[in-house]
């Protein structure tokens, strides 16, 4: 694919839970009511675990002007499904605030990070004890044709263009790390193998404190004709390969919520009784539909 960037970087009120769940009704299939410049669906389901710690929101505006995020928090109890709603809700009650005045999201995207960073570090439970919970977070804005990213963590952002689908952010774990630190012989290769079984490991997330990797484009993409965008959690792509979500929604492109109602049947199949939380939000451009 051309012309697809991959730039890295190196209010603390909560919402009620009313707000909350108004923020989060887009866990529904949803499509403009008037012009088709963008279609989307979003799914998210808990898997074989015991608590769902992936929250995830669309919107669609009828010019096509659009918003699709998703989280996966970490934490006992329900400390990451807090994380993670927690920083849905204050991104998409933020993001409102510019949706209409800015054409690029790129700083209000990086400064944002910073601020959800320091709310979920700062969030405690009933008795006013720190949760030490995380999450990742994920997110695009589509505004006037063009795409802008961000992300924090492990979940992936995923562009496919034609016969192409490139995963524009980056895994921010030690695996990461080890192979920059092997590229620039700063460890060696028995140094190596004895650190990679902990590749998964995040070093960045929401809620560690001063977090500031991160993945964001400041140049707005320009979108074309039937570019579809992926945003999922770790549960889609460590359950199918690359390979089989292009193959996927290749497929299903004229209808999206049954591209997602299928990846998430498929990732059930292949991860089965370990099946992780998943979460997927699909927005497909089409101003000439």
């Amino acid at each position: 694919m051309k012309n697809i960037e991959d730039n890295s970087m190196e209010r603390t009120a909560e919402l009620t839970p009313a707000e909350s769940e108004t923020l989060l009704r887009g866990h529904v299939w949803q499509q403009p009511e008037n012009e088709n410049l963008v279609c989307g669906a979003i799914s998210s389901v808990i898997g074989a675990r015991e608590n769902q710690q992936d929250s995830c929101y669309m919107d669609i505006e009828p010019d096509g002007n659009s918003i699709g995020i998703v989280c996966d928090g970490m934490g006992g109890l329900k400390g990451g499904e807090i994380a993670s709603q927690q920083a849905v809700c204050m991104f998409v009650e933020d993001f409102e605030q510019v949706r209409k005045t800015e054409n690029n999201f790129y700083h209000f995207f990086c400064n944002e990070m910073i601020e959800i960073d320091d709310m979920v570090a700062g969030l405690t439970d009933e008795r006013g004890e720190l949760l030490s919970a995380g999450t990742t977070l994920v997110g695009v804005a589509i505004k006037n044709g063009f795409l802008q990213w961000i992300s924090v963590g492990d979940s992936k952002i995923y562009v496919i263009r034609r016969d192409d689908m490139v995963c524009v952010t980056k895994e921010h774990n030690y695996l990461m790390l080890l192979n920059k630190q092997l590229e620039e012989g700063t460890i060696d290769e028995e140094e190596y193998a004895r650190e990679v079984k902990r590749g998964a490991a995040l070093i960045s997330y929401l809620g560690m404190g001063n977090v500031n990797l991160m993945d964001a484009n400041p140049n707005p993409l320009p979108l074309e004709d039937g570019d579809i965008v992926v945003l999922c959690s770790d549960g889609l792509y460590k359950a199918l390969s690359d390979a089989q979500i292009y193959e996927i929604i290749s497929k299903n492109a004229d209808d999206l919520e049954a591209a997602v109602q299928e990846l998430q049947m498929q990732a059930q199949i292949s991860a089965g009784r370990v099946q992780d939380n998943t979460s997927i939000v699909v927005l497909s451009y089409r101003p000439n539909v």
